[in-house]
């Protein structure tokens, strides 16, 4: 007798949120403790090496990781989230060294679980829904970040340390663990079927050859070359969020805890709806709604820059080294504006997140693709994230970090107009490696129109 559901397990929500899940327990509590600033520490510098050592990795991993998910499937998420409980369980240790090195091995992983998770989010869903499948994985992954953002807050209201007690680590890392395991309850994506009937994926197992050759090939994909600005920019203003403005010594431990609370609530709310809007027709077809979703992001960004260089103004890396400093509590006179800037930075990343996914998700509708899409994404942001992890590690002015990432910003945000041009209302594309051909076929909207028996038909 089988179990009767409230829903259908195999459709590509359940297991967009299933994903969602394990991105909660693990990159979403990542996030919140980086977002402390030093991962709760009070110096940044073992955090900024580690996120150094981390982004290099990841960076690597990420080009990796797309063949891998194409080759083995999902069966890599479960060691890849598990990587997470390594990393946060090296500050338990208070040995920089060790901590350090499992940054390194972190990106390992996070490049495999992220260019899945990307495979999955951009490839499962149909053409109408990819904004709404964002909103909801965006919502699940945040509300991690922002439940993670709670336990340090609760549990360090009173510490007048700069350090989070280890009883806040060991929370962590058992909500790691088990998001990790919950990996096993996703479907292989050939079992998955949209509500029109048809597989997210009719593709055989890959093979390394193959995979090597496409992602070389991304490489000369003009579109994709165009957009590297935009990608990296994804991840650079994280270094001057979380160890300049929430961690640069401005505030006391107790103001950076509530304000790392507000960045992922905002998350939340930013996601949900900007990853709705961008699925409704009344903007027109999908290539008026990439203009407008490009337009807002630029216009949300550039707005909070210009007024974080005269938030800025306010402090230093002297003045919070001057000796007889007073960081800034939440009772302080000036910390509301300072934390509604710092809630924002966390709305306008979830809308730049977003945008990216969904343009992303208009050039293919292939699981093998949309895999590479992202793992080339993922590539050039963290590429572009050590870079900025060691720009501050160097003890760059804060001010001039700031002017950095305003900068890189806008440049990624005005050429990503050019690709705008290219967006369809409905995506064709040829695709190979399927169980049912003997070459490559055409996906349209998704659906392989030309397989009939084994056979092709041009």
């Amino acid at each position: 007798m089988g179990i009767n559901l409230p829903f259908r397990y195999n459709s590509p929500q359940v297991q967009i949120f299933l994903i969602g899940f394990v991105c909660f327990c693990c990159p979403g509590m990542f996030n919140a403790l980086n977002g402390i600033g030093g991962a709760g520490k009070s110096s940044t510098d073992a955090a900024n090496n580690a996120n150094t050592a981390l982004a290099i990795t990841f960076t690597i991993c990420s080009l990796v990781g797309a063949p891998a998910y194409n080759i083995f499937g999902n069966r890599i998420i479960i060691p890849a989230a598990l990587t997470y409980v390594l990393y946060v369980g090296s500050y338990l240790s208070d040995n920089d060294g060790f901590t350090i090195a499992s940054g390194a091995i972190l990106g390992i992983g996070a490049g495999f679980l992220w260019t899945a998770q990307a495979g999955i989010m951009m490839s499962y869903p149909s053409e109408q829904d990819k904004g709404k499948a964002f909103s909801l994985f965006w919502a699940i992954f945040n509300l991690g970040a922002t439940i993670g953002a709670a336990i340090p807050l609760a549990n360090d209201w009173d510490n007048a340390k700069g350090d989070v007690h280890s009883s806040t680590y060991i929370a962590f890392i058992v909500v790691m663990a088990f998001g990790a395991f919950s990996a096993f309850a996703l479907l292989p994506a050939h079992k998955v079927v949209r509500q029109d009937g048809s597989s997210v994926s009719a593709h055989k197992f890959s093979n390394w050859k193959r995979e090597a050759i496409e992602v070389f090939r991304l490489f000369m994909d003009w579109r994709m070359l165009v957009l590297i600005p935009l990608f990296a920019g994804s991840n650079w203003f994280y270094t001057y969020q979380f160890q300049v403005y929430n961690g640069g010594g401005y505030f006391n431990l107790r103001a950076r805890g509530l304000n790392n609370l507000l960045y992922w609530s905002l998350q939340i709310i930013g996601g949900g709806l900007f990853g709705w809007l961008l699925d409704q027709k009344f903007l027109g077809g999908r290539r008026n709604r990439a203009f407008v979703g490009n337009t807002i992001v630029l216009v949300l960004l550039a707005s909070l820059w210009i007024a974080c260089i005269f938030l800025q103004k306010r402090f230093s890396r002297q003045s919070v080294s001057a000796p007889g400093f007073i960081t800034t509590d939440v009772t302080h006179e000036g910390y509301a504006g300072m934390a509604v800037e710092y809630a924002l930075f966390g709305l306008a990343d979830a809308v730049y997140q977003g945008f990216i996914y969904w343009l992303l998700g208009t050039m293919t509708n292939d699981s093998e693709r949309a895999a590479r899409y992202g793992g080339f994404y993922k590539t050039i942001q963290n590429a572009a994230n050590a870079i900025a992890s060691q720009v501050d590690a160097i003890k760059t002015p804060y001010d001039v970090e700031l002017y950095i990432v305003f900068a890189i910003n806008a440049v990624g945000l005005l050429l990503a107009y050019i690709v705008c041009f290219t967006v369809t209302d409905i995506t064709v594309e040829k695709v190979d490696n399927l169980k049912d051909g003997v070459a490559a076929e055409v996906l349209v909207g998704g659906r392989v129109e030309t397989i009939e028996d084994a056979s092709i038909k041009e």
